[in-house]
């Protein structure tokens, strides 16, 4: 049985796995309205004001990221397999693509309930989608024009969702990571996981509750950016177990490309940064006035000193 708490993270920090300037550019510091929050992301966030966009320390995500980095290369090099969730659209091409890298399983489309707990019905209709893409590859010998219709549609169904958990069948759950985009949107898949004693590691935003996952990454998830960035991470640490190349992970700068954020969210992400840009005007604002606050006391005790040498 593989353990979170077995997997030493010594030595970690010693190089920087992303950039504090790619973490910034990736837009993982935007969290949620501060009266969406979770109190137990209070360690993972700058101080707000009442009802204004809570701001992620990117320092700790730096952290949190490489030591889950630490965690997957090393769950890698034990022999674990990943499936990799993420059903939002934000996440779903990078969990597709880093799970198919990695030889990994994914769900990016709906998670059907019972995919970790009910394996009988599962298995079942993963036995029906091979046998039908057999018949698919002999163009459905044998078969009227009607039931050929009937047997595309159905596997075409059976392909959207099943398509990414093929190897689950030759997977022991008991060897099995779960790496999630967003455990609020997938919380059955985090449930069902939970359910199984599978280890979950996953992308925190400031509104979830820390404790649904077994090692959380404190970021945004409602970015494509941000959720690109550390998937490609945790899956450059499987391929590394493996002997494989890293894309982005202890990678210069100007080697990580990061795919554009869609209009829509790019107007929400516009919102949060004007939030961000208000925070650190604050922020500069009141250290400003300590300095002049600390310059006028020294002028004053400065004047005070002079007036009682002259006394003398």
């Amino acid at each position: 049985m593989l353990n979170i708490n077995d997997i030493s993270t010594e030595n970690i920090g010693e190089t920087l796995i992303i950039s504090k300037q790619k973490l910034l550019e990736a837009g993982v510091y935007f969290g949620h309205k501060s009266s969406q929050w979770h109190p137990k992301m209070s360690q993972f966030l700058l101080k707000r004001k009442r009802n204004e966009t809570h701001i992620i320390d990117v320092l700790k995500t730096q952290k949190m990221l490489e030591i889950a980095y630490k965690l997957v290369e090393k769950f890698a090099q034990k022999g674990a397999k990943f499936i990799f969730v993420g059903t939002k659209k934000q996440a779903k091409k990078v969990v597709e693509e880093q799970a198919i890298r990695t030889n990994s399983i994914y769900v990016s489309g709906r998670w059907l309930g019972g995919t970790l707990t009910n394996s009988r019905t599962i298995l079942s209709r993963l036995k029906t989608m091979d046998d039908l893409e057999k018949q698919a590859a002999n163009n459905f010998q044998g078969y009227t024009k009607k039931e050929i219709l009937s047997k595309q549609k159905q596997l075409t169904k059976l392909q959207k969702n099943l398509n990414g958990i093929k190897g689950l069948k030759d997977i022991p759950l008991f060897s099995l990571i779960m790496l999630v985009a967003d455990p609020l949107k997938d919380i059955i898949a985090v449930k069902e996981a939970r359910k199984k004693g599978i280890k979950i590691i996953g992308i925190i935003d400031s509104n979830v509750d820390p404790s649904l996952v077994d090692f959380g990454i404190p970021a945004n998830d409602d970015s494509t950016k941000s959720i690109t960035l550390i998937f490609t991470v945790l899956a450059d640490a499987i391929a590394s177990a493996k002997g494989g190349k890293k894309l982005f992970a202890y990678q210069p700068d100007e080697q990580i490309s990061l795919p554009e954020d869609p209009e829509k969210e790019q107007k929400q992400l516009r919102y949060r940064n004007n939030a961000f840009e208000k925070f650190e005007k604050t922020k500069n604002h009141l250290k400003e006035k300590v300095v002049k606050s600390t310059k006028s006391e020294i002028k004053t005790e400065d004047k005070s000193n002079t007036q009682n040498q002259e006394r003398v």
